[in-house]
């Protein structure tokens, strides 16, 4: 029997959890959703490596090697502080009132999370995308404008997982759910 095909357009959530060993996290939370059109998959083509001889135009053997990092993007418009706290580091300081103020790091960040990518339910499937051991740059990248807001860009750079043990586990799925 046939799989059922799923329709995957829309972006119902992004989520994210701390990272697992080796293995997705399991304490999901939801960020605001992307800006319409933001979401992408940017997963580079592999470099071609190959063997080529005298006497004729064709290589001997071909392969291929990864030449860049995979990673998921998206703009979230007018985030609140403690989201860019969450995707940028930094710290929320109220200076002792009413105050919300995000103080930007002196230094890069090292943020690792589970992210989740869920689109929206189509024809009783969606589609939930996951990067396990995603490595998080975050960024202000447009201003306010009088026709365009705020956004924060935020790439989800896919990195190896791998247990404490050493065990290469998958670094990214594609799962098809059915709901009612």
């Amino acid at each position: 029997m046939a799989a059922k095909r799923p329709i995957a357009m829309g972006v119902a959530a992004v989520r994210l959890a701390t990272y697992g060993d080796g293995i997705p996290g399991s304490d999901f939370k939801s960020l605001p959703l992307p800006y319409k059109g933001s979401v992408a998959f940017n997963f580079a083509d592999p470099k071609e490596v190959k063997i080529e001889t005298e006497g004729t135009d064709e290589p001997l053997y071909v392969t291929f090697v990864k030449d860049a990092t995979d990673y998921i993007e998206f703009s979230i418009p007018t985030p609140d502080n403690e989201t860019i706290k969450t995707l940028c580091g930094g710290t929320i300081n109220n200076g002792g009132a009413e105050k919300d103020i995000w103080e930007q790091d002196a230094t890069f960040p090292s943020i690792v999370k589970t992210v989740q990518v869920e689109t929206l339910p189509h024809k009783g499937t969606k589609v939930i995308y996951t990067i396990v051991h995603g490595k998080i740059m975050a960024k202000l990248n447009q201003a306010p404008g009088a026709e365009q807001p705020e956004l924060l860009l935020v790439r989800v750079y896919k990195q190896a997982a791998i247990a404490e043990n050493g065990d290469v586990k998958t670094a990214f799925t594609r799962e098809v759910v059915s709901v009612p």
